[in-house]
């Protein structure tokens, strides 16, 4: 079937468009790949990506299509260029383009056979024009991706090794000192502290650095858990030392005691609270119902240890200054028990069980 003016016009622009659009899709494809091989190094160096996070940017090259098209479009040509360019290739006999202008005539016949001779010697697609400059872009970015690269672990100095490894030694000195623990977990926290030093000395500067930050972890949370129960326990010995419930006084202070002896915050008591203790066990003898006066002295030397104690915390480094100031600044919530006075001759009547009552 022979082709018609109009289809013949249609083809020489499409095959126009088509050759601009590969002539420029070379240029912006070999910018957009070396620009994407620079992004996918930088991201792999920089930001640590992995080869496979960074394949995804190859995709952005498809933008280099879409660019090319939009500025071959623009250079499409007219109908007059179209119908030139086939009377050209035709003989150049005329016939096409007074076609154009008279329409349908008795060489109507002859123009399409003319058509057909333009169409068949239209330039086939130059494929090599787009994608030899974009081939060696192509590899350069391909190269960026997928290379491996080496991951150097940065290494501490010497000295802060050195440093940070005192002040863990510190930290289990103190705790271990301070706190009752039990003999597995001082064993394992001992044992972890050994093979933090054997690496620290073997040349495994980066491991040995990984398991200090975690062992201090491990360490400050211990600290941290010890003063949530020293301040429940303060609050205990306030109530135990001003309840004028002989009887309610006295379970806040069991309650106190139970809550040391879980933390571990009953260690090498003084012998003047051991002895109002039963035997190897922090807690009152059975059956005792201790005065006022007594529940508030053994309140007041109960606070006393666990004052220490925290001092001792923050001394090793277990505990912030921040938080043993926050600390201070709430014993009047948590009851302070310095200000307290009490008669050692004191005898509790009914009166004491009143409010206000001593």
């Amino acid at each position: 079937m022979l082709p018609t003016l109009e289809g013949g016009i249609a083809a020489v622009q499409r095959r126009r468009v088509l050759q601009l659009w590969l002539a420029i899709l070379g240029g912006h494809a070999q910018v957009a790949f070396f620009a994407i091989g620079v992004g996918a190094l930088l991201a792999r160096v920089l930001g640590r990506w992995e080869s496979g996070e960074a394949a995804w940017l190859l995709a952005l090259a498809l933008g280099a299509g879409a660019t090319a098209f939009f500025f071959a479009r623009r250079r499409l040509p007219g109908e007059a260029s179209a119908v030139s360019w086939l009377d050209v290739h035709s003989g150049a006999r005329g016939l096409v383009v007074t076609e154009r202008e008279l329409g349908a005539s008795d060489w109507s016949a002859r123009t399409r056979d003319e058509l057909a001779r333009s169409l068949a010697v239209l330039p086939p697609p130059a494929w090599n024009r787009a994608l030899r400059p974009a081939f060696p872009a192509l590899a350069f970015a391909a190269l960026c991706v997928w290379v491996p690269i080496p991951r150097s672990v940065p290494v501490p100095p010497p000295i802060l090794g050195a440093a940070a490894l005192e002040e863990l030694e510190q930290k289990l000195a103190t705790l271990e000192e301070v706190l009752d623990l039990p003999p597995e977990e001082a064993e394992e926290l001992a044992a972890r502290l050994q093979r933090i030093e054997d690496e620290a000395t073997s040349g495994q500067p980066a491991s040995a650095f990984e398991a200090i930050d975690r062992l201090g972890e491990r360490l400050d949370a211990e600290a941290a858990q010890a003063l949530d129960a020293a301040q429940r326990a303060a609050q205990d010995l306030a109530q135990a030392a001003g309840d004028p419930s002989l009887a309610e006084a006295q379970a806040a202070l069991v309650s106190a005691l139970s809550g040391m002896e879980t933390a571990g915050l009953g260690k090498d008591l003084p012998p003047e609270l051991r002895s109002a203790l039963q035997p190897g066990s922090l807690s009152l003898p059975a059956g005792v119902q201790l005065s006022s006066a007594e529940l508030a002295q053994l309140s007041q030397a109960l606070k006393g240890v666990l004052d220490q104690r925290l001092a001792q915390l923050g001394a090793g480094g277990l505990l912030s200054s921040a938080k043993l100031s926050e600390l201070r600044l709430a014993q009047g919530a948590l009851g302070n028990l310095d200000d307290f006075e009490y008669d050692p001759e004191h005898v509790c009547d009914e009166d004491c069980k009143k409010p206000g009552g001593t």
